[in-house]
C-alpha cells in the first residue's frame, strides 16, 4: 500500500469511527430483526408455496427427458456452448475447466486486489468483475432454463423420404431419447451431441454406424443393449439424413 493511500484511509477511518455508532446494541439489534424478518420469510412460503408431487418414477420409461436442477442449469447451458467440436471438449469444459477458473478467481482475489477501500463505489474493477461474472451465471441459468427439451412424445420429425427401414429407425431414434442431446432440422436439443440434419454426408456405411453406437465415445451412451434390428434399422435412418431422407 502507498503511504499516501494508508494516511488518507487513516484519516477517512478516524473521521467515520469519531461520528459513527457503537457496535452495541445499535447493529445487535439490526441484525436480530433482519434474521428475523428472514426467517419469517422462510416460514411463510414453507406454508403457502407447496411442492407439488411428480408422478411415481418408472424405470421402464423411454420417453422421459432428464434435466438438472436449477442450479446446475448454467452448466447445462454450457455444455451446449462448447457442444459440436469433440465428445470430451463440453464435458471438460464445462464441467471442469470454467467453474475452477472462477473457484480460483474467487480464492485469489483478496491477494490482487489489496487496497484498503472498502466502499463499493470505489472499487469500480473489483465491482464490474463480480457484476460480469453474477450476469453470466445468470444468464446462463436462464438459457438452460428455457432450452428445449427434445421431441415430445407422439411428435415426429419433419422429414421427406422415408422408408420402411428409416421410418423404423425413426421410430428408435424418438423412443430411446437420442432428441434430447441433438437436432434434426430444427427439432429437438442443439447440445451436448451435434446436430445430425447433414449425418448421411459423412457416408458411413451401417456396419460402421452400429459399431459406433455399441462403443461409442463419452459422453455418448451406449446402444449396444438394444437388439440388432432396432440398431440396423437406427443406422439406415442416421446414414440417409441430409441425402435419401430430407
Amino acid at each position: 500500500m502507498k503511504k499516501a493511500d494508508k494516511v488518507a484511509y487513516d484519516k477517512d477511518y478516524a473521521a467515520s469511527k469519531k461520528n459513527g455508532k457503537p457496535f452495541f446494541p445499535y447493529a445487535i439489534y439490526k441484525d436480530t430483526i433482519i434474521a428475523g424478518l428472514a426467517i419469517l420469510v422462510v416460514i411463510v412460503l414453507a406454508i403457502t408455496v407447496r411442492v407439488e408431487m411428480g408422478e411415481p418414477v418408472n424405470p421402464a420409461s423411454t420417453d422421459f427427458l432428464p434435466r438438472p436442477d436449477w442450479y446446475f442449469y448454467f452448466a447445462f447451458e454450457l455444455l451446449k456452448i462448447f457442444a459440436n467440436q469433440n465428445a470430451l471438449t463440453p464435458v471438460i469444459m464445462a464441467t471442469f475447466m470454467v467453474p475452477n477458473i472462477l473457484i480460483i478467481l474467487l480464492v485469489i482475489w483478496p491477494f490482487i486486489d489489496r487496497g484498503p477501500e472498502r466502499r463499493i463505489w470505489k472499487r469500480p474493477f473489483a465491482m464490474g468483475t463480480a457484476v460480469l461474472v453474477i450476469s453470466g451465471l445468470c444468464y446462463l441459468t436462464f438459457l438452460g432454463a428455457s432450452t428445449p427439451e427434445g421431441i415430445a412424445k407422439g411428435e415426429t420429425l419433419p422429414l421427406t423420404g422415408l422408408d420402411a427401414a428409416a421410418s423404423a429407425g425413426e421410430a428408435v431414434y424418438l423412443a430411446n431419447g437420442c432428441s434430447s442431446c441433438h437436432m434434426i432440422k430444427g427439432v429437438g436439443a442443439p447440445g451436448p451431441g451435434p446436430e445430425l440434419t447433414n449425418e448421411g454426408a459423412k457416408g458411413w456405411d451401417n456396419a460402421k454406424m452400429v459399431q459406433w453406437m455399441k462403443v461409442p465415445v463419452a459422453p455418448m451412451p451406449s446402444f449396444a443393449s438394444l437388439p440388432p434390428e432396432d440398431l440396423e434399422n437406427l443406422s439406415t435412418f442416421l446414414n440417409g439424413l441430409g441425402t435419401k431422407y430430407k
